[in-house]
């Protein structure tokens, strides 16, 4: 669906469907992203890859090994770039439909957080994920040495016992078992 703003320029118009679908390429090409970059990496090594695109290059040369990484990091470098695009214009499309609140630092390159900026901090915002109080890992280290401490001390109060259960009949020493 086409439209015009008050210019006459004409915008599209794009659907939630349409919105899920750009989001399911992005994830697509973040495969791809990783992929390259495995393929850069292993360019800067010995050994021997899998694709068909560097079976052609086969050799082990400088000359091959150096192609072959600068052809894998612009690969990289330009999916990177495409999906940033493509997140940010999803991102500015949740803004203009009021689900994120707009982050002035994101716009005009401030360094600055959203908080300080727009005086609303954005809950999807690592900063402020990073900054909440973590009491879950300290309770639950608590309750794993709590634990630990109990099974301790079964452990010493069974061996305790079993050293009062050995009786002496004759020469010989039995203990008896649970």
């Amino acid at each position: 669906m086409t439209e015009s703003n008050d210019s006459g320029e004409p915008f599209q118009v794009f659907t939630s469907a349409d919105r899920i679908r750009q989001l399911n390429e992005i994830d697509k090409d973040v495969a791809k992203l990783i992929h390259s970059a495995g393929l850069a990496i292993q360019a800067l090594t010995n050994a021997r890859s899998n694709d068909s695109t560097t079976l052609a290059s086969a050799d082990n040369s400088l000359d091959s090994h150096k192609a072959r990484f600068k052809e894998a990091t612009s690969q990289y470098f330009a999916l990177l770039s495409s999906i940033d695009v493509r997140l940010r214009r999803q991102v500015y499309a949740l803004e203009e439909a009021s689900i994120l609140a707009p982050d002035s630092s994101s716009r005009t390159g401030d360094s600055g957080s959203g908080a300080a900026a727009g005086g609303a901090s954005n809950p999807l915002d690592v900063s402020w994920l990073n900054s909440r109080k973590d009491t879950v890992g300290k309770e639950k280290e608590a309750e794993l040495w709590a634990a630990a401490r109990q099974f301790v001390q079964q452990i010493h109060q069974a061996n305790s016992e079993d050293k009062a259960t050995v009786k002496v009949e004759g020469e010989q020493e039995t203990m008896e078992v649970d």
